[in-house]
């Protein structure tokens, strides 16, 4: 069954950094934070995170595929209009320099200042990233099963319950 938002026929890029990003719809995206700071141990910090994705989600009229928030880093996989991929990530990690910084005090900024994008051109790659960044956790010795990973989309794919934000399962 064919993705009908994701099976595009648009070329592969990996990580582009150029700000007229309007190649494609759906998007698998990562973004660190400075140094690999493990900034997701800092409790609230998840929590933030979520506000923010939730906020940009509506204002761009984004939906989320998958995501997973890692210690030093997130994955998203995000179906959205290619040309409001950077102000959509432009907006969310703005609100969350300013909300954290004055919230937990952390100074000198939160992220690395680029972020890393796929465009995601069939269900096999999407199917691929979404198990990816589901085992991530794993991988990481922070869980044994993805669905212990409270702070990623694998509950929403696995089981029944649902995370914090709304999940686009449609594509399946």
């Amino acid at each position: 069954m064919a993705c009908h938002k994701c099976d595009l026929t648009l070329y592969l890029y990996m990580g582009l950094r150029f700000p007229a990003q309007k190649y494609g719809q759906c998007f698998f995206v990562t973004t660190t934070f400075k140094e690999w700071e493990k900034l997701g141990n800092i409790k609230g910090f998840y929590k933030e995170l979520l506000k923010s994705i939730n906020f940009c989600l509506k204002k761009y009229s984004a939906k989320m595929i998958g995501y997973v928030f890692m210690p030093s880093h997130i994955h998203l996989i995000v179906l959205i209009e290619g040309n409001n991929l950077g102000s959509f990530m432009r907006d969310f990690k703005k609100y969350v320099s300013q909300k954290i910084a004055a919230d937990f005090g952390i100074k000198g900024g939160i992220w690395m200042p680029r972020y890393d994008r796929v465009v995601i051109q069939s269900d096999d790659v999407l199917r691929q990233k979404l198990e990816y960044i589901h085992m991530n956790p794993v991988k990481g010795d922070l869980v044994k099963s993805p669905d212990y990973w409270i702070w990623s989309s694998a509950m929403d794919y696995l089981t029944d319950n649902n995370s914090d934000i709304d999940i686009y399962k449609e594509w399946m």
